[in-house]
Parts: structure tokens; C-alpha cells; sequence
């Protein structure tokens, strides 16, 4: 099987045949769909803030628009480049994309919603590293394990606010590896409860994610 660094290098229709392995190779399929959503996050958000302003709705349902759109790449990885209209891969992939876009905005607009799984109300925010820890709901040596490295972590984290912490808390929760989107509830609430539109969201976790690498590699040596 591929490495991860050989996925980071793969051609970026061989990524959509490393996705489709997912039930077999959930690792190799985890990581070529994280590096897909890295190469093409900005131009979906892109995408989905100019759709979602021609149709009258805002940056929150933008973000819901992208989310939609990549939790279907992660379901159907049904990219074919005979059918596209450019011969240029990526650029045949961000049509494709494109399309998504809109067809996911169709379903907002006659639902309420793009995607259907959507029942996790009860999903919280994570405002501590004691909140973080019991959400993996391990043992209890686990558990101290998990809460001796998350110290170093909160020592990281003591440099920024504590929106920057429940923000970074919270992602890295719902997503360890950011492999997917948080789940729609919880990203309604850190805009609601934070008082932050998406965007700042965004900006938030940059660069809470930025002082924890920095401070992680410091600490390394």
C-alpha cells in the first residue's frame, strides 16, 4: 500500500481510487481523502460563498455547502476525467466540484439541509482538556495517558484566549486528524456560543493550530 507521503505526492485522480478503498484500507483512504480536502478546501469554501451569496444566504450556510460537498467526495469518490471538459486533472476536478456545490445548494434550499445525517444535537463543545479527554471515553490508564500529553497542550494553549482553546479543543475532538468536517450541530454552536461568524472560526483554529505546532516542535527540540 501507499505511504502517507506517497499519497501527498499522488496525482490527484489516483486520490479518488485511494478514497474508494476505505473499507479495506481505512488508513490509506483516511489519509488520501485529508490530503484531497487540502488541496481543494479553499476552492470549495470559495465556490460555496459565491453560490450561497447569488442565492441570498450567508458564510454559515457556505460552510454547511462545503461540508456537504466533501462528505460526499468521502461517500462517492465518482470523479471520472473522460467525462470532464478539461484536460487539466485539477481543473476538471474543481468543475466537478463545482457541480456538487450547486446540487448541495438545491438540497439546502428545498430542505433546510444538505445532507441527511444530521441528528447530533446533543454533541457539546469541548472548553477543557478534563472536558477533552472524557469525550474519547477510554480506561482510566488511557485516560491519564491522554490527559499527561493534553498538559502540555493546555500549556500551549495558555498563550491565546479561551475562544482559541475551545475552538482547537473541539476540532481536535470531533476530528483528530482533520479528516472531516466537525459535525454541523457543533459548528452551529461554537458560532452561537462564541459569538463568531465561520470565518473566525476558521481564523481561530489557524492559529491556535500554528502556536501548538510551534510550541510542540520547541518542546522536541
Amino acid at each position: 500500500m501507499e505511504t502517507a507521503e506517497e499519497i501527498k505526492t499522488a496525482c490527484s485522480l489516483d486520490l479518488f481510487e485511494y478514497i474508494s478503498w476505505k473499507t479495506d484500507y481505512p488508513d490509506e483512504a483516511a489519509n488520501a481523502f485529508k490530503e484531497f480536502t487540502f488541496r481543494f478546501e479553499r476552492d470549495v469554501i470559495r465556490m460555496s460563498e459565491v453560490a450561497c451569496s447569488k442565492w441570498g444566504y450567508d458564510e454559515t450556510v457556505a460552510f454547511d455547502i462545503s461540508n456537504c460537498v466533501f462528505q460526499r467526495v468521502w461517500k462517492y469518490p465518482s470523479y471520472k476525467q473522460e467525462k470532464s471538459k478539461s484536460k487539466d486533472i485539477n481543473k476538471g476536478v474543481k468543475l466537478w466540484l463545482h457541480r456538487i456545490v450547486y446540487t448541495q445548494l438545491a438540497n439546502y434550499k428545498n430542505k433546510g439541509f444538505c445532507y441527511e445525517a444530521d441528528n447530533e444535537t446533543d454533541l457539546t463543545l469541548i472548553e477543557t482538556i478534563e472536558d477533552f479527554v472524557e469525550g474519547y471515553g477510554v480506561s482510566d490508564d488511557k485516560r491519564r495517558t491522554i490527559l499527561k500529553t493534553m498538559k502540555v497542550v493546555e500549556e500551549a494553549l495558555s498563550h491565546l484566549t479561551h475562544k482559541h482553546k475551545i475552538i482547537y479543543l473541539t476540532y481536535k475532538l470531533y476530528c483528530p486528524d482533520d479528516k472531516s468536517y466537525i459535525p454541523r450541530a457543533v459548528s452551529k454552536k461554537l458560532q452561537e456560543e462564541l459569538v463568531l461568524t465561520q470565518g473566525s472560526i476558521r481564523k481561530y483554529k489557524e492559529e491556535a493550530n500554528k502556536i501548538v505546532a510551534t510550541y510542540l516542535d520547541r518542546i522536541n527540540g
